[in-house]
């Protein structure tokens, strides 16, 4: 019958690196999961241990486990992480399955997976795991027992292979809970941890209690001793405290008439004390600021009449400032507008000045043009008859620039004419002398075709030779080679005497053939050699020709240019309207006419748009009647009327400005003076204003809601002696109250600690004999945990001793020995009388073959399914073919109790495995028949899916 909890299949979806469905067939005694890291053998195992336990002791976040770490990240939105399997437990069949909800992990379980229900943890787990835990222990502490125990026995990760054989002091508690989930005692571990834990926890508490007692009793003592040095006078000390605080309220305006003994004197006498300080401190306040008052009462009547003068005074100042500053502002807008006044003249002589200055330029530019143009004579003339005279002056400067550009070029290709005509006379002897030398269209097209024919047959030539003279050199090689065989002294070799009778025919013939072969090379030679000659003088005859054609369209374009250059000068010279005949000189004398238009139009234009802005008058700059020889002079005569009215105006305006800053100063001087008697009249009011206001604020404090007088400070002098009697007989009963009372609230206080301390110190005896009692437990769970373990791990030293000796190839050690007394676990070596520390002495190989054997061992007396997450990953290959063993015989003796889950990312591993067997046939399991062996390869990642394939057995 199946023992324990075996898989027959698992099924994976959205959780963590599987994000695709992916079944796993478990059916087979051994499966093997081969595949590259990170594709999911891991997260196959965790799976498993989510299934049956409810969460992933490696995922936990303290004691908290959150299901929503188990989604894949790259699964669909709304896919959840589950995982099912069949299975047998204790030889029956049931189907469970888990589906994450939130931060839960609901199971499902039932005979078929159409007949399930949803158990709840505890009961699921007593299912799976019933030997974890005892049957009378607190569900939760059976859970948490259970949930351990199939993880540390069903599922052996690095971790757990590695603490399985340390030793050091910090790893020794995780060997101890891992050799005891193994082992199903983890029960009696955790009871004794419990019990430690709890006397721990009650001696914290009993040292708190009796840090507290003692403190108790040190203040009583302290309050006997107080207490007996007094008089015994408890109940007259009473009644006085409680009639001095009563005298007190009465003085304080407190219900004070009746103090019951219900009613607390320590609260009646703080509260009491609180009032006497507020009304003390009002009292304070009243008293200084009547004392502020005294001081400076015999100011008040001089206070009222400076501030009183200095108010009257600042509206006397502040209205002459005021016309003041009205005046000033009227002299500074008359400066202001004369100053404009200044600018403007002065505006107008600069623009006279540069009027003048670029009239006078103008004229002298035109006088010095018409000079140049010979215009210039002795007869009389205007500027009228000038500008009559020439025509180009009424043109635009647009019109007169195209004049000059025309009459530029005209000029200079009558320059070139002479030079153009010569050439052009050159040119048609030129051509005259070629045209003998020239052939028709016809005769070309006969060159052409006989250069062409020249080349074909050159090119035949060459390829003839070619032919030749190559066979020919081969034939003349292979001739000598033949000739400097040796033949042994027989004639009848097959190499030479074939066809041939004997050798010295052969030579013969060679020796012919190789005379007549330069004969034939060089006849071949000649005939290309003619060819290419004649090709070349075809081809020159050819070239010739197109030169002398090509030479005489070249002068007969140049002609055309030359005639085409000749027609286009004579009609420039048409269209400007020139004689044929026209010569430079008359060019050149047309320019200086539109020289001296440009100079007369800039001057008209510069008189006509300055003399409308320019002050001093309207009269004419230069009239249309002024003579073109006295055009400088009459502009000096115009212009100095001009300025001699501008100079006059500046003259008056400098006299008017000087007037009016006098008067601005003044006024400013008397503004000045003003403002500093306005600024120390308020500096004056501010000063005793507020002095009268700080005497008048401490008379409102002393007396508010009273008129200042003599009669009325008299009076306040009187209340407040008043008050201080008061407030002070008040703080004497105060005082005499608490005195009074302090003896009896000592005596109160007594009573209360000698009632405390005798249940004090009656609690802290019950707490010892618990912390008694917890010690006890713990030596009790101690000794069932060590006596229990210990004959359960000499049991399994019994298996693991020849498995770890088939496993381990290179045989160092003869036996696997337990500690002694509570080092049990403290496993040693013998090695020919000599004892080795597996945690020391083992190499890291060594150590994991120890761990396989002890997991396998217990794994055999389990029973059920277990998963090895890559526990090969430290052997070499003598220890891996070892463990392989040890794996084959496992799993054939134990096929209908037992099967192993391996993960590995060796592929040898993998091939080993099948090549062990491969020669076994189907075995019997809770299914049926079964190969004894399943591989299966896992590829890709959660991102881009993982995929599974069976590679053993095939088909």
């Amino acid at each position: 019958m199946t023992r324990g909890v075996r898989l027959n299949s698992l099924a994976i979806t959205a959780f963590r690196g599987i994000s695709d469905p992916v079944h796993f067939d478990l059916s087979a005694p051994l499966t093997l999961v081969f595949a590259p890291n990170g594709t999911g053998k891991t997260t196959m195992c965790e799976a498993a241990e989510w299934l049956l336990t409810g969460q992933v002791e490696r995922l936990k976040d303290g004691k908290d486990f959150d299901a929503q770490v188990l989604r894949s990240k790259f699964a669909a939105a709304d896919q959840a992480a589950s995982v099912e399997a069949n299975m047998f437990v204790a030889g029956v069949q049931r189907f469970l399955a888990r589906q994450a909800e939130g931060a839960h992990s609901p199971a499902v379980s039932g005979p078929t997976r159409d007949d399930t229900a949803r158990p709840g943890p505890h009961e699921l787990l007593s299912l799976l795991a019933p030997a974890a835990a005892a049957d009378e222990a607190h569900h939760l502490t059976a859970i948490n027992l259970r949930q351990r125990w199939l993880k540390g026995t069903r599922f052996l990760s690095a971790e757990a292979l590695a603490a399985l054989v340390d030793t050091d002091e910090e790893t020794i508690d995780r060997r101890t809970q891992v050799f005891a989930d193994l082992l199903g005692i983890r029960h009696l571990l955790d009871a004794e941890r419990q019990c430690e834990k709890y006397a721990g926890e009650l001696r914290s508490r009993l040292r708190a209690l009796k840090q507290l007692t003692e403190q108790q009793e040190t203040e009583a003592r302290d309050l006997t001793a107080v207490l007996a040095a007094g008089p015994n006078e408890a109940p007259a000390r009473t009644i006085s405290a409680r009639s001095e605080a009563a005298a007190a309220a009465t003085l304080l305006d407190e219900d004070g008439d009746e103090i019951g003994d219900d009613v607390s004197l320590d609260n009646r006498l703080e509260a009491l004390t609180a009032t006497h300080r507020r009304q003390r401190h009002a009292f304070d306040a009243r008293s200084a600021a009547a004392q502020r008052v005294e001081a400076q009462w015999s100011a008040r009547t001089s206070l009222v009449a400076a501030v009183s003068e200095n108010s009257a005074l600042e509206g006397q100042l502040a209205a002459e400032l005021a016309q003041i500053e009205e005046r000033g502002r009227a002299a500074a807008a008359a400066l202001t507008e004369r100053t404009s006044e200044r600018e403007v003249a002065d505006e107008d002589a600069r623009k006279l000045a540069g009027a003048k200055d670029r009239l006078t330029h103008l004229g002298a530019v035109l006088l010095a043009t018409l000079l140049d143009a010979g215009l210039l004579t002795g007869a009389p003339q205007s500027l009228a008859s000038l500008s009559q005279a020439l025509a180009e002056a009424r043109w635009t400067d647009a019109a007169r620039e195209a004049r000059r550009q025309d009459l530029t070029a005209l000029k200079a290709s009558l320059e070139q004419s002479a030079s153009a005509v010569e050439r052009l006379r050159l040119i048609v002897a030129d051509i005259a002398r070629r045209a003998p030398e020239r052939v028709s269209e016809e005769a070309l097209a006969v060159l052409r075709s006989d250069a062409a024919d020249a080349d074909a047959r050159a090119r035949t030539a060459r390829t003839a030779l070619d032919a030749t003279a190559e066979p020919v050199s081969r034939l003349q090689e292979a001739a000598r080679d033949l000739l400097a065989h040796d033949h042994s002294g027989t004639s009848q070799c097959p190499a030479c005497a074939h066809d041939w009778g004997n050798a010295a025919e052969l030579r013969a013939a060679i020796a012919k053939a190789l005379k007549a072969a330069p004969a034939i090379a060089a006849s071949a030679r000649a005939g290309a050699d003619a060819a290419s000659e004649a090709a070349r003088g075809a081809r020159t005859r050819l070239d010739t020709a197109l030169s002398v054609e090509a030479a005489i369209a070249a002068l007969e374009k140049e002609r055309a240019a030359l005639m085409a250059a000749a027609e286009q000068r004579g009609r420039d010279i048409a269209r400007l309207g020139l004689p044929a005949d026209r010569t430079l000189e008359e060019i050149a004398s047309a320019q200086a006419r539109l020289d001296v238009a440009d100079t007369l139009a800039e001057l008209i234009a510069a008189r006509d748009g300055l003399l409308p802005a320019l002050p001093g008058g309207p009269a004419p700059l230069l009239p249309p009647d002024t003579a073109v020889s006295g055009l400088l002079v009459q502009l000096e005569a115009s212009f100095a009327a001009r300025e001699q009215v501008v100079q006059l105006r500046l003259a008056e305006l400098a006299k008017v400005i000087e007037t009016a800053t006098s008067e601005r100063d003044a006024l400013r001087a008397t503004h000045a003076g003003t403002q500093q008697r306005l600024r120390e009249c308020r500096e004056t009011l501010r000063d005793k204003g507020a002095e009268l206001a700080g005497l008048r604020g401490s008379w409102v404090d002393a007396a508010p809601d009273v008129a200042w007088s003599d009669v009325a400070l008299a009076e306040l002098k009187q209340q407040l002696a008043t008050e201080a009697n008061r407030l002070q007989r008040a703080e004497a009963h105060i005082e005499a109250a608490r005195t009074a009372w302090a003896a009896e609230s000592r005596r109160e206080r007594l009573d209360a600690l000698q009632k405390a301390i005798a249940p004090a110190l009656e609690r802290q005896q019950r707490m010892m004999d618990r912390i008694a009692a917890a010690n006890r437990a713990r030596a009790i769970f101690q000794e069932a945990y060590a006596t229990t373990s210990r004959k359960q791990v000499q049991d399994l030293s019994r298996v693991v001793n020849p498995l770890f000796a088939r496993m381990h190839a290179n045989r160092v050690c003869d036996r696997i020995n337990l500690g002694e007394d509570s080092a049990f676990l403290h496993w040693l070596a013998d090695a020919g009388g000599e004892q080795l520390d597996p945690g020391k002495d083992f190499s890291q190989g060594q150590r994991q073959d120890l761990a396989l054997a002890l997991f396998l061992a217990r794994a055999r007396s389990l029973g059920g399914t277990f998963f090895l997450d890559e526990p090969v990953i430290h052997l070499d290959d003598l220890n891996r073919v070892g463990l392989l063993d040890i794996l084959r015989a496992t799993v054939l003796e134990n096929s209908k109790s037992l099967n192993l889950v391996i993960t590995t990312s060796s592929r040898a591993l993998a091939r080993h495995l099948i090549e062990k067997f491969s020669g076994v046939g189907p075995i019997e399991t809770p299914s049926g028949l079964s190969d004894p062996l399943r591989v299966i390869e896992l590829d890709g990642n959660g991102r881009s899916g993982v995929a599974l394939q069976t590679i053993y057995p095939l088909g």
